[in-house]
């Protein structure tokens, strides 16, 4: 009778969450899948590696027996995961965007929603991530190029969130997973060595990882160590421009244009960069009983990130430059906009800057995790005690001032285009005397130590079969502080003694013949041995310094529900949130260390259902409530800003979170063992977004635009997606999916205004071929346009990139591999805010990525 009641329930639960999918208004369908439980126990939907048909009907059969909504990446083999970028592995999933910096992966949108909005966690643990460049403003989004593919097992996205997972995220949680020891046959080595060329910088770089795997023959201990060293020689060109603004702009004559959108500077830029990767993972795993599981993980990963960027500027105002005329259009999206003009001498210095900024940058995240679980007669137990460090910057960030007086002019009428002419040739190395040298440097601690306990027992209440408690403890701090010099401007250097050829490739395929290509640039290594001989006086830039500390206490209680034809769970997460946020306060000569404290509480519940309607049709049904902590920088009164550029971010204090509620319900058809249709609607209700407010401050005796944060009004998120997939003949297949998001925000006035992250389409197409020897794929990845939610570079256009690999299998041990990124040479471009193309802040050519080598496995 009882167990007739709990079909009845299921059948009752189905027929309204149906009626739902039918009926709501706006409603869709779905594709999605699992728990944390079921992702423990393997049950997650996979893109597996080795044996392409195999997997995809390993991972429909998860998926369609999975509880809640969660998509995965999982290598089956060590050292083959699909991509050696983790986030470009990532963006093959429904649903998921990524950001890329010169030309590789770096951060993570979910459902269109910002990086710093989604968590990344490590085997289920918060992982500390700093940036190397000096004005980067302080995130909570995960920097991907720290992670090396080659440590993990597998990645897991979790879009509707659950009781026992951290809080924090409003698109999604990624979850990554490393192997364990006991999992893998004893005396197991395997690696790979791996060559990748950078088309742009046309330099050659290794590629080498290596792992063993140890454990006794009753298999009660095992010891897991992999090493991964990666060099990568990067390049990237671009033509850039900043601060687009409305400004009073006063002519050389003293005619006066008021109130013109009108660009803050801009110029040719090229960047290059050499990074060096290594990265130690060690696991510990210890079984002594079959009731007894202890496991010790340690990551050691470093970034050395040396690099310079040459630029050849044109500043409106340097020096007390005046324009002597100015081109005007009218713009149906911001009314007056100055889009050219011609810039007078300075009548007391110089008006063109020729900059170098040479630096030298390195990172470190370094995580260390102990989990004890245990099986008694009832209760089965958990315990996490670990610690997380992410720190370092740039050791030393060299601005070299080249200048010189002479008339030029700028045109920026043109898409994608910046074109200049100026009076004396940028090539002449004469022509340009050292302005300023001056040193920077940045440092940046984010680290968090933290304690979990869970507990979970086996129930028989009504549809109930299990509960799971648990409670949890964060201690996480973020602490940046910038140190500055006193201009050198007494050393009387001429770039004449100073420079190198330019590479004759630059620019290709971006820009016009009236863009500046070619110019005088500087001999980096020369600056680093003179200048550093110099000695230098550094002192804390007050602006750029802050400090904030969470302690962040939870606790939660989840049931999970298991009735014929229906399974799921719901719970619901209690979190007290106590934050201190100190900084210097005030302009520069009368800032005050400041410190302000900020204590919130969240209730957040969820639910999600699996419901089979059919053989072959199951249904999903999820709802939470969730919050999203502002990113650091925004949560502070500091300041980060650039002189020359005359530009910045700032914070605020006062800034509460991101709090949502949401909704999931979709469709799921298993039309054979390999094939799938699915289909979601997802919908978000955020009851408060965060904009960023430009306004001109005074720092260091010049006036620079300062964006800073403030609590905005309500809006949504809401979108479909749709996931197709299918094994067409004898190992070839496809997979695609769709994403469309629609957000809506206002601003105070009630006026629409972008919402930071949401690319409206997102498309993901491959194609797959597999038979005994071969395994090739090529992918294509599109998203469109999206607002950054920062004032530089603003707004990024349409982007589609092509990406294809090569397996050979030559026997069971032994592979050799080919992958090519970006074979269709994509550039990046971006612009001050949407509709407003011709206000260009960046086009970038990152050019193609080859790479070829062995893996092997032992």
């Amino acid at each position: 009778m009882f167990r007739n009641n709990k079909k009845k329930l299921a059948v009752l639960i189905s027929q309204s969450l149906l009626g739902s999918v039918l009926f709501a208004p706006g409603l869709a369908l779905a594709e999605e899948n699992n728990n944390q439980e079921a992702a423990k126990n393997g049950e997650v939907e996979v893109i597996q590696v080795r044996g392409i048909r195999g997997s995809v009907v390993q991972s429909l059969n998860t998926k369609r027996y999975s509880d809640a909504i969660v998509d995965a990446v999982t290598a089956e083999d060590i050292g083959k995961f699909p991509d050696q970028n983790v986030a470009e592995s990532l963006q093959r999933i429904t649903g998921v965007s990524i950001t890329r910096s010169f030309g590789e992966g770096e951060r993570v949108s979910i459902r269109g929603t910002g990086e710093s909005q989604n968590r990344t966690l490590l085997n289920g643990q918060a992982v500390g991530s700093a940036d190397w460049w000096t004005n980067s403003a302080a995130s909570r989004g995960f920097n991907y190029t720290m992670l090396p593919s080659e440590i993990i097992s597998g990645l897991e996205v979790y879009k509707s969130p659950e009781a026992d997972i951290d809080e924090g995220s409003i698109g999604g949680t990624v979850i990554v997973r490393t192997r364990k020891p006991l999992d893998l046959e004893a005396n197991k080595i395997a690696g790979s060595i791996i060559a990748q060329h950078s088309e742009v910088s046309g330099e050659t770089d290794p590629q080498l990882s290596a792992m063993y795997n140890f454990k006794t023959d009753d298999e009660s201990f095992g010891a897991l160590i992999s090493v991964v060293r990666q060099e990568r020689n990067l390049r990237r060109d671009g033509i850039e421009a900043w601060s687009w603004t409305y400004r009073d702009i006063t002519l050389e004559d003293g005619t006066v244009v008021d109130n013109v959108y009108s660009p803050g500077g801009g110029g040719s830029a090229m960047f290059s960069q050499q990074r060096v990767r290594t990265g130690i993972n060690l696991a510990l795993q210890y079984r002594p009983n079959e009731n007894m599981d202890i496991i010790f993980n340690a990551l050691d990963s470093t970034l050395e990130a040396d690099n310079e960027n040459q630029n050849f500027l044109w500043l409106p105002g340097y020096g007390g430059s005046q324009y002597t005329d100015i081109t005007v259009i009218d713009h149906p999206v911001v009314g007056k906009m100055a889009v050219g003009g011609t810039l007078g001498l300075s009548p007391d210095g110089n008006n063109i800057l020729d900059e170098t900024k040479v630096r030298n940058s390195e990172l470190k995240t370094k995580s260390y995790d102990l989990k004890v679980e245990h099986q008694g007669q009832l209760w089965e137990s958990s315990f996490h005690l670990g610690y997380t460090e992410g720190s370092g910057g740039s050791q030393a960030d060299r601005s070299v001032g080249w200048e010189g007086n002479y008339v030029h002019s700028f045109d920026a009428s043109q898409e994608e285009d910046v074109k200049t002419s100026y009076a004396a040739d940028p090539n002449d190395g004469d022509k340009w005397n050292l302005g300023f040298l001056r040193y920077d440097s940045n440092d940046a601690k984010d680290d968090e130590t933290y304690f979990q306990a869970d507990f979970k027992r086996p129930i028989d209440v009504a549809i109930f079969n299990q509960i799971k408690v648990g409670f949890k403890y964060r201690d996480h701090s973020r602490f940046n502080t910038k140190h500055t010099t006193d201009n050198r401007t007494d050393l009387n250097w001429s770039l004449a003694d100073y420079s190198k050829a330019m590479p004759s490739d630059y620019l290709s395929g971006i820009g016009s013949a009236g863009t500046t290509r070619s110019y005088a640039i500087t001999d980096s290594d020369k600056i680093r041995q003179e200048g550093d001989a110099l000695g230098w006086n550094y002192r804390v830039l007050k602006a750029s310094t802050f400090d904030i500390n969470e302690k962040i206490t939870a606790g939660y209680i989840k049931a999970n529900l298991d009735a014929d034809g229906l399974r799921g769970n719901l719970g619901v997460r209690l979190v007290n949130t106590k934050q201190t946020s100190s900084a210097f306060a005030g302009e520069s000569g009368a800032e005050v260390w400041t410190t302000e404290e900020k204590d919130y509480f969240d209730i957040l519940p969820s639910i999600n259902l699996a419901i089979d309607l059919d053989d072959d049709l199951l249904m999903r049904f999820s709802a939470a409530r969730v919050m999203s902590r502002p990113d650091y920088a925004d949560m502070t009164a500091s300041t980060s800003y650039n002189l020359e550029t005359q530009t910045g971010t700032g914070g605020n204090p006062d800034i509460d979170p991101y709090r949502a509620t949401q909704f999931d319900t979709g469709i799921e058809w298993y039309f054979s063992d390999a094939g799938l249709f699915s289909a979601v609607f997802f919908y978000k209700d955020i009851q408060s977004f965060i904009e960023s407010q430009p306004a001109l401050e005074t720092h260091e005796g010049k006036e620079v635009l300062i964006s800073r944060p403030v609590n905005g009004k309500a809006g949504r998120i809401q979108g479909l997606e749709v996931g197709y997939q299918q094994e067409l003949y004898e190992g070839f297949g496809v997979a695609a999916n769709y994403t469309y998001v629609d957000g809506e925000a206002k601003d105070d006035e009630g006026n629409d205004i972008t919402i930071p992250g949401n690319s409206e389409h997102t498309v993901n197409l491959s194609s797959y071929y597999e038979n005994e020897f071969i395994s090739a794929r090529i992918s294509y990845n599109f998203r469109t346009g999206y607002d950054t939610g920062r004032d530089w570079p603003g707004y990024i256009d349409d982007y589609g990139q092509v990406d294809a690999n090569l397996t050979y299998n030559y026997n069971e041990n032994v592979a050799f591999i080919l992958e090519a990124i970006n074979l269709t040479d994509e550039h990046t471009f971006s612009y001050q805010e949407k509709g407003v193309e011709q206000a260009l802040t960046g086009v970038y050519a990152d050019g193609r990525r080859f790479s070829a080598g062995v893996r092997f496995n032992f």
